[in-house]
């Protein structure tokens, strides 16, 4: 009997954590997703909050910017959209990795770009934010 019930105990904890761990997985997809949201809907408020002020950024094209120089452009973008994310929850640090579709406008016109991106995410206060993001661009040039 007491076999049985240390074994339900086990069984109870590893469930348990194998959710919390499923819930948090959930957590940071839902972060990643609503930064793409807030982008096509040029929501600087809620992008800084979601971003750090000392983010570190490299850009497809290779530069290193700052967080007011990223959020210079959001006005531009016209849609953003994440896909074929991947997630490796390492506690209060996560790095997300995925593909992020921008269509954007500028003075020459309409154009769309495709990265494959890595996030590094930071539990604070309750809250995902990034830290650092990379993009690779995946255009045909």
């Amino acid at each position: 009997m007491m076999k049985q019930l240390l074994s339900i105990i086990i069984t109870l904890v590893c469930c348990n954590a194998a959710f919390s761990q499923s819930d948090e997985k959930a957590n940071i997809l839902a972060a990643e997703k609503n930064t793409a949201d807030a982008f096509t809907k040029h929501n600087i408020p809620f992008l800084n909050s979601v971003i750090v002020d000392n983010v570190s950024v490299i850009t497809s094209k290779g530069e290193l910017i700052a967080k007011q120089d990223l959020l210079k452009y959001v006005n531009n973008i016209t849609s953003c959209t994440v896909s074929d994310m991947q997630v490796n929850n390492l506690g209060t640090v996560a790095v997300v990795t995925g593909i992020e579709k921008i269509s954007s406008k500028d003075e020459s016109g309409s154009y769309t770009t495709t990265v494959r991106f890595t996030d590094v995410l930071q539990k604070t206060k309750g809250q995902w934010q990034i830290i650092a993001i990379h993009a690779t661009s995946m255009n045909q040039e």
